[in-house]
């Protein structure tokens, strides 16, 4: 095989695994009772991993990072709009990093 096809066959594994990933947590939950617990846990769910991906960023990225989630909350508080707060928080971000 040469390197295109073997790239070809890489990136075709690859699109076939994500998609095998996506599609089998679908079927594993169409397994699951949603019970009250269920329910609560899935509702839960986005807040946790959000966090799971802020706090160690806010820990090691210096002090504009914690500077920005504080102005996403606070765009999220005020315009009660994720995308906003998340494209303000980025914006912020690369400004204070560029002038810093």
């Amino acid at each position: 095989m040469t390197g295109v096809s073997q790239a070809v066959v890489a990136i075709l594994v690859m699109a076939l695994v994500t998609y095998l990933t996506r599609v089998g947590g679908f079927w594993l939950m169409r397994l699951v009772p949603e019970g009250g617990f269920v329910r609560s846990w899935l509702q839960h769910l986005p807040g946790a991993v959000i966090i799971a991906i802020l706090a160690p960023m806010a820990l090691e990225g210096g002090w504009a990072a914690p500077v920005a989630i504080a102005a996403a909350v606070g765009l999220g508080l005020l315009r009660q709009s994720s995308l906003i707060a998340i494209f303000g928080a980025v914006a912020l971000v690369a400004v204070l990093r560029q002038v810093i």
